[in-house]
């Protein structure tokens, strides 16, 4: 699970110098969060979101994914559909994780959109790259924190 820096205490191990000692401190640090943590998964599955502040938090990952919104290859709602039954619920936490999962996995088309020479545009790729993955999963978190706390503005 990724969490935003802000959120949570930040938690790494060198891969460089192995040392034992220090995988097992991190792994007691970890421990300690984990109840702060699943009180923040449950303050967002309590927050219920309307449609407005739903499509905000898909926007939101899509301007932080593509930058320009023109060239993105997914429209912001198609983030919103869910993959499997039981992740359309309007929570915040539902929300955030099939927006997540929309843009990690890839492989959507949006049919309606085109390129500017008006060929189609080509399906999202999945993120591959650790970094880029981390990124997108703390500023999709600072997101719904964000949201939870003062809705769409």
């Amino acid at each position: 699970m990724v969490v935003s820096d802000g959120s949570f205490q930040r938690i790494s191990i060198k891969h460089s110098g192995f040392n034992p000692d220090s995988v097992i401190e991190a792994s007691f640090k970890v421990l300690t969060a984990v109840p702060d943590i699943m009180n923040k998964v449950q303050l967002f599955q309590e927050r219920i979101l309307t449609d407005a502040e739903q499509l905000a938090l898909a926007t939101g990952a899509t301007a932080y994914r593509w930058v320009d919104l023109t060239k993105a290859q997914v429209s912001p709602s198609m983030l919103l559909s869910p993959r499997r039954y039981g992740d359309g619920a309007k929570d915040l936490w539902t929300t955030l994780n099939c927006v997540q999962e929309n843009i990690i996995r890839g492989g959507q088309r949006d049919r309606s959109r085109r390129r500017p020479d008006g060929s189609r545009m080509p399906k999202s790729r999945a993120i591959k790259g650790i970094d880029e993955d981390m990124k997108l999963n703390k500023a999709l978190w600072e997101m719904a924190e964000l949201l939870r706390n003062h809705g769409a503005q």
